[in-house]
């Protein structure tokens, strides 16, 4: 013990020589001593990393003073130093505003991103960066009394954020929750969705598609027919009106807003985990302003995607289209919206990289 506090103590005195040698901001000597200490960033600490699943965790963060409360169902873009190499992902945020503690519940994805570091590699102590929370998958102001909530996966998150703000508002209503999940051993904040399933004000069921269901949970696969036939098409076609909100894949989302469509009175809240695939643009040829280059971009790929197999690296986050942080401007020419397929013709416009693609000759400002 003594010879670890003697290697912090001598660490911090060359970090110290070295300031005193060289031009530092004020935060820089603060970082010191602190690497949260930022004017420009929310830098935030892992103080605990609380295993979920064999490919899943959630990360207990102490941000910085630049944090600024978010509101239930909100996400953060979160970077991480990954070789050297600053990466960022959009996440939920899985705790509600009033928590005492920050966290973040990531599920690996087996692509070797910023997912699967956090899963498998991020220990207590190390450092984070995040954005302002941002996000309109949240609660109306006021908050509604009855609300139907359906979530699958991962969307698990940002609803068990917004499930716990609601029940510590001192709400009267009533909250109906169905999650969807394959089976035990995938489910997410499973502790924590116990707990609050001990609220009579939370009528909570797990779904499962492959494991037998025990204590009170269900079976199935969600398609119309399932929510018609467990009683909630009951829950959101009478007099009140009550708002429903999906989160989850794809597919899933597909479904719930095409039975919404048919059952739903009230108004619909949903955020996808994945980008829409209309059908990618045609091809063409990119050329690069600032680099001077070109490069061929193929049908069906993103300008991300194309700029990167050429070698460049532009700025990226979500790659869902969420976090705006690949925005690039375009000169001149044809690129089609990945989310919708619709094709357009953009002259000195501002575009996200990651959910256009190329429907002819593009020229960015790369």
């Amino acid at each position: 013990m003594q010879s670890q506090v003697s290697s912090q103590r001598d660490g911090l005195m060359r970090r110290l020589g070295r300031a005193l040698t060289t031009p530092f901001d004020p935060e820089d000597y603060l970082a010191l001593f602190d690497a949260r200490h930022s004017a420009r960033e929310i830098r935030a600490r892992v103080v605990r990393v609380r295993r979920e699943t064999d490919r899943a965790v959630t990360l207990e963060l102490a941000p910085n003073r630049l944090w600024k409360p978010h509101r239930a169902g909100q996400y953060v873009m979160l970077g991480v130093d990954i070789d050297g190499v600053r990466q960022q992902r959009c996440f939920s945020l899985s705790s509600a505003p009033h928590d005492p503690v920050l966290t973040v519940t990531v599920k690996a994805n087996g692509g070797g991103g910023v997912s699967d570091h956090l899963v498998h590699r991020c220990r207590a102590g190390d450092l984070l960066t995040l954005s302002p929370a941002a996000g309109d998958f949240v609660l109306p102001d006021p908050a509604p009394e009855r609300i139907l909530l359906l979530s699958a996966g991962s969307g698990v998150t940002p609803v068990h954020s917004i499930v716990k703000s609601w029940l510590s508002s001192g709400q009267t209503g009533r909250l109906v929750w169905r999650h969807f999940e394959r089976n035990y051993s995938s489910l997410l904040l499973g502790e924590s969705l116990r707990e609050l399933a001990l609220d009579e004000r939370l009528d909570f069921r797990l779904v499962l598609s492959a494991d037998a269901p025990r204590d009170g949970d269900l079976a199935g696969r969600l398609d119309e027919h399932w929510l018609t036939e467990n009683g909630l098409t009951g829950s959101v076609d009478d007099a009140s009106r009550p708002p429903v909100f999906a989160c989850g894949p794809q597919g899933f989302l597909d479904t719930v807003i095409d039975w919404h469509r048919r059952h739903g009175a009230g108004p619909l809240f949903h955020e996808r985990f994945q980008t829409l695939s209309a059908g990618g643009g045609e091809g063409g040829l990119m050329r690069f302003a600032r680099s001077g280059g070109e490069a061929p971009a193929e049908a069906g790929q993103s300008l991300l995607e194309a700029a990167e197999a050429a070698g460049l690296s532009p700025r990226h986050g979500c790659r869902m289209g969420i976090c705006h942080t690949c925005k690039c401007r375009v000169a001149r020419g044809r690129v089609r919206d990945l989310r919708n397929g619709e094709s357009r013709d953009v002259v000195g416009q501002e575009i996200r990289l990651c959910v256009h693609g190329a429907d002819g000759d593009v020229e960015l400002d790369l």
